[in-house]
């Protein structure tokens, strides 16, 4: 089986287990049977914000105005592909296969814009792409909450960190109702 994993960074000849800052995951080295899937994570980002429909099919959603093109236009990136081997486990995520152990790399293919890919994937109907207009106001409140608890979980209010001036850039709602929370509780 052909697998894939994108990142920004090239040449790599082997995927060594690492940890992910954001996402408490375990070290281990993440895959994904599925092109658009790795691509999505061509960036180094704090939020990935794809799913998957109950038929199974992958879409982006952005979480504010514009999010798709500011995050991946013009990042250029490396799409490593490996091929299933022993050891390899599915997780809950659909598509998804991590490995304890290294990796060898078979292939690179260099990605120069992340963002005219992703366009080509959803041409392909490969993953659909909900642009900002298109998600219903319920969702956007749901998102508002979601990256409230982000904030409130990794205590940004008290940070000067590149994730606390995106997440006060991009979600200001959310700040705003992690700071009034954070004051009701104290």
């Amino acid at each position: 089986m052909r697998l894939y994993h994108a990142s920004p960074a090239a040449g790599l000849t082997v995927l060594r287990p690492s940890v992910t800052e954001y996402f408490g995951k375990p070290k281990q080295v993440c895959l994904t049977a599925l092109k658009p899937m790795a691509l999505l994570y061509g960036i180094k980002h704090f939020e990935y914000t794809y799913g998957y429909t109950k038929e199974r099919e992958l879409y982006y959603e952005e979480y504010f105005p514009g999010a798709l093109e500011e995050l991946y236009r013009g990042k250029s990136a490396s799409l490593y592909l490996c091929s299933w081997r022993e050891g390899m486990e599915t997780t809950q995520i659909p598509n998804e296969y991590v490995s304890a152990s290294e990796v060898a790399v078979e292939e690179e293919i260099l990605i120069p814009d992340v963002y005219g890919a992703l366009l080509e994937e959803e041409r392909l109907g490969t993953m659909r792409i909900v642009r900002w207009p298109e998600v219903p106001e319920k969702r956007r409140q749901w998102i508002v909450n979601a990256e409230m608890e982000t904030i409130l979980e990794n205590n940004l209010p008290d940070r000067d960190t590149a994730m606390a001036r995106y997440m006060r850039e991009k979600y200001p709602e959310s700040w705003k109702l992690a700071l009034e929370k954070e004051k009701m509780e104290q």
